[in-house]
């Protein structure tokens, strides 16, 4: 009994995962293989995936979620829009092949749209958000199909390698979430030491400026050397005067 609640949570984490990339695949991939009963049969409440009509329906649904995942315009705003839809298909998933009654169905149905949100989400932070070439986004999309594929015929045929398709989905998000946080960091502490270099520059003292009416050098010493004096000029106005008094006294006695 324990052993076969391992290998059903192992169904449901991988097909609930696998879905929360490729909805319609995955349950196309449930239905061919239950169609043409390769080991894996489905549940009595979700029997009708093995129909025919069901899985043209799915696999024409998912030829157009490759359509639009493809073009980079469109591929972040298909993974919001059709959020309840790989939710929903998740649920489907991750509860159509566990067979414990509806005990069972309500665990798969949990579990699986619990791993479809986290997948989808994970998938939407490590999708790129601007690309060089549109075959970039080709190519994503291309290697993700091909993943959805191969993995749901794995999980349907060694359930425990679900349990690595929740692992993955784990590490990548982990992977993106460190990477974002080191980036922002960086930036941050980029922005700080910006704005402090500013900050120094702003608080230091201007050099003062050369006045325009500024004095030419040695102007200061002119201005501050005094002014010959009038007294030798007037001794040497008197000097004659004497002489002249002197020469007259000499013509008296004489």
């Amino acid at each position: 009994m324990v052993t076969a609640w391992i290998l059903a949570i192992g169904r449901m984490l991988g097909l609930g995962s696998i879905a929360g990339i490729r909805p319609s695949l995955t349950l196309a991939v449930i239905g061919v293989v239950g169609y043409f009963d390769w080991g894996v049969e489905t549940n009595a409440a979700f029997s009708w995936l093995n129909h025919w009509l069901a899985i043209a329906t799915f696999v024409v649904l998912a030829i157009l979620e490759s359509t639009f995942d493809r073009i980079a315009k469109l591929d972040r705003l298909q993974d919001r829009l059709i959020m309840p839809y790989r939710l929903v298909i998740g649920g489907i998933a991750g509860a159509s092949t566990i067979p414990f009654g509806w005990r069972g169905v309500v665990i798969g149905a949990a579990v699986g749209a619990g791993a479809a949100w986290f997948a989808q989400y994970t998938k939407h932070l490590s999708r790129p958000k601007s690309v060089p070439s549109p075959a970039v986004v080709s190519l994503i999309s291309t290697a993700e199909e091909l993943g959805a594929f191969l993995g749901s015929i794995f999980v349907l045929a060694l359930p425990y390698f679900g349990y690595a398709c929740a692992g993955l989905t784990g590490v990548v998000y982990w992977r993106v979430r460190t990477s974002r946080r080191t980036k922002y960091r960086k930036m941050h502490r980029a922005a700080a030491r910006q704005a402090a270099r500013a900050a120094r520059q702003t608080a230091a003292p201007a050099p003062p400026e050369p006045s325009a009416a500024a004095e030419p050098a040695g102007a200061s010493e002119l201005a501050a050397a005094p002014e010959p004096s009038a007294a030798p000029e007037l001794s040497e106005a008197a000097e004659p005067s004497l002489a002249d008094g002197s020469s007259r006294k000499e013509g008296d006695t004489g």
